[in-house]
């Protein structure tokens, strides 16, 4: 099932941001914001004591149902941009794991890592750009353990730079090369945009530096050096002092560190010139940040402070994102891969977790299949209850009617006709009660198979601890190698129910004849025909024998035929259709199993005939034409 709505949290250094995102009709919408501050103090702090804290507060105040994606502040956090040979589409993951094993510095088996191909169009033979990052496994896992703790359900894990980056591109909507800035409270996140490609850098220089370096110079506490900082745009005497002796230097060396990443970018990917430079963060709030930054750069600078493509819902609090909204970036970013649209995808979620949420995606799949089954019988069989009612109420509602018909010779004409409407209005309530029959005892039928298959049971897989992840996937591979889907059955008569028996030439009516057409997809096996054997073994054959068991009969589509009709197999399908027209009504791209094949498997149903005496004539006549023996 795809998620359209999400709540995005960053915890950063200083506070935390939240956004509850939906996504509707093309459009992300901000529907709710939320942001914590940390207390002040002497800048020694536990932040992670901090941050625990503050989420406690967070969801005191609201409430978190929905699934949560979470950014990593990026601190310790693996980044390398790489040039491969052009490759397969089919072998990307083989390859660029190789590359990884090389490019990480760390055994892979203690990392959780992720890649991005850039997606631009190359030319024939050119080299690929791809994106490695990692974080130290134990540090993701340390960093989930409170939202854990919490109950939370967290569906991804970003980075902040990264939310960074599909916030601009999505919001920003950048049509030259730019630098974005994401001063924060302990570092900056540096960007380098260029169409399709981008160039990341953390940088040491940060708000809390320049707090620091008051706080040095004036002997004051961490505290009082921050209020000091955010209070000089009101204190001009001060602010000039401050900023020419503090400001400005931290400033300097920030530009520095800015054209030192241009210059390794053109080193890199050849000339570029970058036209605009955006300020996000809280830093962005800097006393004179944006005019030093653009005379020293020599380019527009822009404090972000308004929202252009995101929609803001009415029940968002409008005054708290405009008054922060540039340190509102990262969380607005981190979710959009989950959405939809986002510039970079890349979800650092532990496999165990990733598996984790399959199996339990896996169980409710399985209990709403049970729940439709269940439904369609409890509807069929009240539908023939009340049609089963309605004839007995009609049948002595006509009696009561033909009555006064009775009496006396000149009424006999009407009871006639009365008669006449009373036979035809008996022969259709039959008809009608015995096509319900048919369909329940199909359905039943058809259920008794589906229950012998592992889909009707949650799965349960353990596996020894020193195996891991890796044979957690290897049982639930053969698990799902056993399931079989059936998406969507058909029941439908075929014959007219007024035809008559051609052979006869009489009035006693065709057997009624039934087709019974059913969707069957199964994980797709080495070949097609292993996999339409699996269905014949597991499905065909069983379920022939349980509609025998209802009183139906199988015969030939047509004379000379098959008992048995199976369509062409589809092989390799990402999806399940759950309705006959297909193409509209697919699941999400995380469908356990896939691939998948696909093949339509029917049979024409006929009820058990009655045993009838021998037409006199038609024995008569076959006396006569049987030859004389002896």
């Amino acid at each position: 099932m795809a998620i359209n709505t999400v709540w995005s949290i960053d915890l950063g250094k200083s506070s935390l941001k939240a956004v509850r995102l939906r996504s509707s009709q093309g459009n992300v919408e901000i529907v709710a914001v939320d942001k914590v501050d940390y207390p002040l103090g002497d800048g020694g702090e536990d932040t992670a004591a901090l941050s625990r804290e503050a989420l406690g507060i967070f969801l005191a105040r609201n409430s978190v149902k929905d699934p949560v994606v979470v950014a990593h502040p990026g601190q310790g956090t693996f980044s390398r941009f790489i040039k491969m040979p052009a490759f397969d589409q089919k072998k990307v993951g083989e390859m660029v794991g190789y590359e990884a094993s090389q490019q990480i510095p760390f055994p892979l088996d203690e990392v959780i890592w992720d890649y991005h191909v850039v997606n631009r169009e190359y030319l024939p033979g050119e080299e690929r750009e791809v994106a490695l990052f990692a974080i130290r496994r134990n540090d993701v896992e340390d960093f989930l353990l409170e939202f854990t703790n919490n109950e939370l359900a967290v569906e991804s894990v970003s980075i902040g730079y990264l939310g960074v980056l599909n916030y601009a591109a999505h919001d920003l909507a950048l049509e030259e090369p730019s630098i974005i800035l994401d001063i924060g409270a302990s570092h900056t996140d540096l960007l380098l945009m260029d169409g399709d490609r981008f160039w990341i850098r953390a940088v040491p220089h940060s708000g809390n530096e320049i707090t620091r370096t008051i706080q040095e110079r004036f002997h004051l506490g961490f505290a009082e050096a921050e209020k000091l900082k955010l209070a000089l745009a009101r204190e001009p005497d001060k602010a000039v002092k401050i900023y020419q002796s503090i400001i400005q230097p931290k400033l300097k060396e920030l530009v520095a560190e800015v054209q030192r990443s241009i210059g390794a970018y053109r080193s890199q990917y050849g000339e570029a010139t970058f036209s605009k430079l955006y300020l996000l963060g809280n830093g962005s709030k800097i006393i004179g940040a944006p005019r030093f930054l653009r005379e020293s750069l020599n380019m527009p600078v822009e404090k972000v402070q308004g929202i252009s493509h995101y929609r803001v819902s009415r029940e968002a609090n409008l005054k708290l994102l405009q008054a922060n909204l540039p340190a509102f970036a990262t969380a607005l970013g981190s979710a959009m891969h989950i959405l939809g649209d986002a510039a970079c995808g890349v979800d650092l979620v532990p496999a165990e977790d990733k598996m984790a949420k399959v199996v339990k995606r896996k169980q409710k799949h399985v209990f709403i299949a049970a729940g439709i089954i269940l439904f369609s019988m409890l509807v069929s069989r009240y539908l023939l209850t009340s049609t089963a009612q309605y004839f007995s109420e009609t049948t002595q509602e006509a009696v009561t009617r033909m009555a006064p018909l009775q009496k006396g010779t000149a009424a006999q004409e009407t009871y006639a006709e009365s008669r006449d409407e009373f036979d035809m209005l008996f022969k259709q309530m039959k008809e009608s009660v015995a096509l319900r029959g048919r369909v329940l005892s199909a359905l039943q039928a058809l259920d008794s198979v589906l229950v012998t298959f592992p889909n009707a049971r949650s799965p349960s897989l353990t596996v020894a601890v020193k195996d891991g992840a890796p044979a957690l996937g290897e049982q639930m591979e053969e698990l799902l190698s056993n399931r079989l889907w059936v998406p969507w059955a058909r029941f439908s008569r075929l014959d007219d129910p007024s035809a008559k028996d051609s052979k006869k030439g009489g009035d006693v009516p065709t057997e009624p004849t039934y087709e019974f057409k059913i969707r069957v997809m199964v994980k797709s096996k080495d070949s097609s025909e292993q996999s339409v054997a699996f269905i014949k073994e597991k499905f065909q054959a069983p379920l022939e024998a349980a509609l025998k068991t209802q009183g139906l009969d199988i015969k030939p589509a047509k004379e000379g035929g098959p008992l048995v009709q199976i369509g062409t197999i589809q092989p390799n399908l990402t999806e399940i259709y759950f309705s006959p027209s297909g193409r509209d009504a697919g699941t999400d791209g995380g469908q356990d199993g896939r691939p998948f094949d696909s093949v339509e498997v029917s049979w024409v149903l006929v009820t058990r005939p009655l045993e009838t005496e021998e037409d006199p004539e038609e024995g008569d006549e076959a006396d006569e034409e049987a030859p004389e023996e002896g």
